[in-house]
């Protein structure tokens, strides 16, 4: 990649102005050792670590904002549903160290907060405890959401929807909100899951994996061709004008409106954990555009930032100098 092109984008990473809305989660790591299996049933029993510090990290929607601001940007919103718990209190201390405003997190009482504990022996998960609601936010709550983004949409140059099926994103949430920014002209970008997939239409660019895609298209993708075939597939029913579709070690697929394609390798030689991988991806991949990238090489620098994340094990968010390195030194993190 062309440095005297690059580079500049990068640094005005800070100058983009962009909302996430989604499913906030966050992700724990406990960790542990393993030496016998219980006599009780056959399953591992786990020595857990005796540390007084909770290894919690932003997941979900959160990781998207948390990738946002490491990669420096400083007008990131967050806005999506959090329980009247202490891992609600988490997320909303997490927002205020970043210096981020926090109205954005809207309080259900009914809901908690959504928890993935992961427990960790010998850099293998022996098993992951969700403490998650999956109903459809109420109506109540929805309207809050909606007159957030709306109070802010006029100031934005894109917006972010991170569907992890946890009943923040719903049909009803998206006939609200999508008119009106794409009516605004703003960048709208989608990362999807299977049930509301069909209702993201119109969009600046859908980010489906392999599993997404092929859900969406009824077609399993067993190669490129397979790929693009569910692309366009995609661009058929949903008019959006790009799409990336994430094909794992494989690399990505870009294609857009005019049906020009781009197969892009992955980056990293190694693949340790993908966790929030998606996550990088797509939040790499807007900054980029937001900063006056076309899509490909808004596609080839988010490549390259999860070539970086996936070298970690667990949630992790990607830096500038990270960024820069693997692009332009093709460094990338020891395992």
């Amino acid at each position: 990649m062309d440095r005297t092109r690059i580079e500049p984008l990068i640094d005005r990473f800070s100058q983009s102005r962009i909302m996430v809305v989604g499913d906030i989660m966050l992700d724990e790591y406990v960790g542990g050792t393993v030496e016998r299996i219980s006599p009780e049933a056959p399953i591992p029993v786990v020595n857990l670590a005796n540390s007084k510090k909770r290894d919690v990290r932003m997941g979900g929607a959160a990781n998207v904002f948390n990738n946002l601001v490491c990669l420096g940007g400083r007008e990131i919103f967050l806005c999506g549903v959090i329980g009247d718990d202490t891992n609600g209190s988490l997320v909303r201390q997490r927002l205020c160290d970043a210096g981020m405003e926090a109205g954005g997190l809207i309080v259900d009482e009914t809901r908690p907060t959504t928890v993935k504990t992961r427990i960790i022996s010998h850099n293998q998960q022996v098993i992951r405890l969700d403490r998650e609601a999956r109903t459809p936010i109420s109506d109540s709550t929805r309207a809050r959401i909606v007159k957030f983004i709306k109070t802010r949409l006029e100031s934005l140059d894109a917006i972010i929807f991170s569907d992890y099926e946890k009943g923040v994103i719903t049909e009803q949430l998206l006939e609200d909100v999508l008119p009106l920014a794409v009516q605004k002209n703003i960048i709208v970008a989608v990362d999807p899951k299977f049930t509301n997939f069909k209702y993201f239409k119109n969009v600046s660019v859908i980010v489906p994996n392999k599993k997404e895609a092929s859900g969406f298209a009824r077609h399993e993708i067993k190669n490129d061709h397979d790929a693009l075939m569910a692309a366009q597939y995609i661009f058929d029913n949903l008019g959006c004008e790009t799409v990336l579709v994430k094909l794992g070690e494989r690399g990505m697929l870009l294609v857009e409106k005019n049906r020009c394609n781009v197969l892009i390798k992955t980056a990293a030689e190694q693949v340790y954990d993908v966790t929030g991988a998606g996550d990088t991806v797509i939040s790499t991949l807007v900054l980029s555009k937001t900063s006056g990238a076309t899509w490909e090489d808004a596609a080839r620098i988010a490549n390259f930032a999860a070539g970086i994340v996936i070298h970690y094990i667990g949630t992790s968010a990607v830096n500038i100098d990270q960024l820069k390195s693997a692009i332009f030194d093709n460094r990338f993190p020891e395992p």
